[in-house]
């Protein structure tokens, strides 16, 4: 059955997938649909789903295999940018991303990877604005994230993005500072990506503890803000400017601005 007509049979306007929240889920959850060709008219994670009257909710148990035969399927014969525009949507903060990133991928596997480029397609362009909005964030991060030395040598960065971009912006700044070990933080989702010199996981940081700062970081941080202000040109200084360049909810991670 062609996605538009799936769209609107009523079998699917009633069946939600409710899953755990992680990626492998989300696959899973692609994968029982097809399996049974019984696609869901959304798709939401256990603890943020309000029942409807009408609607009937299955719970889908994360099956790794399950979500890797997706994933390779996906890979083998959609294309990368197919799984990255998935992966990309997955990270954002969007209410409705997984139902999105379904129906997308049910529409990649019936029509081919040509679709990625069909934006005049509103399933299509859904996740393209997803994607873009989340890239937008990853550039912004990258410029903006500041960091500072520890007293065990570690640089520490903290951020409070729209989108979880710390998976996006890891290996970034692995590959800049390599031997140098450092720890981003996520403060809204209370996640760090670590990096050893070596590797980077992602780790749970709810009860993240710092150590204190080097002894001249409050030093080093008085000489850039120094510096930041010595090179503006008072009369050019355009505040308006500078809050759409650099939006103002970067600045409380942001040295001079602190």
């Amino acid at each position: 059955m062609m996605y538009m007509e799936a769209a609107h049979n009523k079998t699917y306007e009633t069946n939600v997938h409710i899953i755990d929240g992680s990626f492998e889920g989300l696959l899973t959850s692609v994968f029982v649909a097809h399996e049974n060709n019984a696609f869901p008219a959304g798709i939401f994670i256990n603890n943020e789903y309000q029942q409807s009257l009408y609607e009937t909710t299955i719970e889908i148990n994360t099956d790794e295999t399950k979500a890797e035969r997706v994933r390779n399927g996906i890979i083998i014969k959609l294309g990368t940018r197919i799984y990255e525009n998935a992966w990309t949507a997955y990270l954002s903060n969007d209410p409705d991303r997984f139902t999105k990133i379904s129906r997308y991928l049910r529409l990649a596997f019936a029509e081919g990877r040509s679709i990625a480029d069909r934006l005049a397609n509103p399933v299509v362009f859904d996740l393209f604005a997803i994607c873009r909005n989340v890239s937008r964030e990853t550039c912004k991060i990258v410029g903006f994230l500041r960091f500072s030395v520890m007293e065990n040598n570690v640089q520490f960065a903290e951020i409070t993005p729209e989108h979880n971009q710390i998976p996006l912006i890891m290996q970034h700044f692995a590959d800049r500072l390599q031997s140098i070990p450092f720890v981003i933080y996520d403060s809204r989702r209370h996640i760090a990506g670590i990096y050893d010199a070596k590797e980077w996981n992602i780790v749970d940081a709810h009860d993240l503890q710092l150590p204190a700062l080097a002894a001249d970081e409050e030093q080093v941080r008085k000489l850039w803000k120094v510096f930041y202000r010595s090179i503006a040109i008072e009369a050019r200084i355009n505040l308006k400017l500078q809050r759409n360049l650099m939006p103002k909810r970067y600045w409380r991670n942001m040295t001079e601005h602190l």
